[in-house]
């Protein structure tokens, strides 16, 4: 169901502390943490093995994590290294331990063969730390599979639609907008799918256009690249006469369950870096206003709806070239026809 040997997103990096933190991976309990001694981040199962009581329920000592049930207690390899009370540690007490690694504020965890865990596949978003620009991160919760979650952001198009009272344009509306045409191009490299929209003399959302001053409108560029498992960084340009502006999103969709999933995120502006609007708070208020109450209502309700409806096939429309071209990419990774 899930793929094993891949970097999964776990955590944000301002999550992480001497304080265990639980999470579902893949339906797998992981338990995160900073040893407070050496300050180095740890991922094992979250289980002891006496009892199979949560040891994110414990507490972190040293670099160790003590079972707040009965106090065994955990390396950062997995090995239990105390066993109140006795002097020997029995040789099968330990749990599977994951390569972990912070990027750029995302901490990331390995959950297959750790022999082929390379760091260096962790994908790279830069312009998370560059000093031209701002950015915010933030991580969402979704009773929904990490697929639709991505799928949501595959098919920009809707933007255009769900978002167009925010930050989304004025295109495609039945009797509106019709001269408004996109012009969309995918392709593949080896180790990501590609994808590019123009909308020309479009007019925005009030959020966007008020981000830009924009009183007139705009071309509105999209380019986004996809990479295994579910990581989606999206480049949106918006400019005409008036001024020209850059937005990096980010987009990561970590499966929890077959249901349910982690969205984690990042926003990432060139424009207004010396005070006025917007400001970081701003961005993080009205950025986590719409994916809370757009985008997570609407892809919730489309799973339920494909299981109330027996999982029914998708008719695919010409705005859903990226998200065609993504499914078949992960077809061929899963060995499927």
């Amino acid at each position: 169901m899930f793929f094993e040997d891949i970097w999964y997103c776990v955590a944000l990096a301002s999550e992480m502390s001497s304080r265990p933190l639980g999470r579902v991976v893949c339906g797998r309990p992981v338990v995160l943490f900073q040893t407070a001694k050496s300050g180095a981040l740890v991922a094992l199962e979250d289980r002891c093995p006496h009892r199979q009581a949560p040891l994110s329920m414990g507490r972190v000592i040293g670099d160790e994590i003590m079972c707040g049930y009965h106090g065994w207690t955990m390396a950062a390899d997995g090995r239990c290294v105390h066993v109140p009370h006795q002097e020997t540690v029995p040789q099968s007490a330990r749990v599977a331990s994951y390569p972990v690694a912070a990027r750029e504020g995302f901490v990331w965890a390995w959950l297959g063969d750790p022999a082929r865990a390379d760091p260096a596949a962790i994908p790279r978003m830069p312009w998370l730390a560059a000093a031209d620009r701002s950015s915010i991160l933030s991580r969402f919760h979704a009773k929904a599979s990490d697929q639709l979650m991505a799928d949501n952001l595959l098919d920009v198009s809707h933007a255009d639609f769900l978002h167009a009272g925010s930050f989304g344009s004025r295109a495609g509306q039945r009797g509106e907008t019709d001269a408004v045409r996109q012009e969309m191009e995918t392709w593949e490299t080896p180790g990501a799918v590609h994808s590019r929209r123009v909308l020309n003399d479009v007019a925005l959302g009030p959020m966007a256009a008020a981000w830009g001053g924009f009183t007139e409108p705009v071309t509105r560029t999209t380019s986004q690249n996809w990479r295994p498992s579910n990581t989606i960084n999206i480049e949106l340009a918006m400019e005409n006469r008036e001024n020209r502006i850059l937005i990096n999103h980010d987009h990561v969709m970590t499966p929890e369950t077959a249901t349910s999933c982690h969205y984690f995120f990042a926003f990432t502006r060139d424009f207004a870096l010396d005070g006025g609007y917007p400001n970081d708070a701003d961005m993080r208020r009205e950025q986590e206003t719409v994916i809370r109450t757009e985008d997570i209502p609407m892809v919730e309700a489309q799973q339920r709806n494909r299981i109330a409806f027996g999982e029914p096939r998708d008719v695919p429309g010409r705005a859903d070239r990226f998200l065609i071209a993504v499914h078949k990419r992960i077809a061929a990774l899963r060995g499927e026809r």
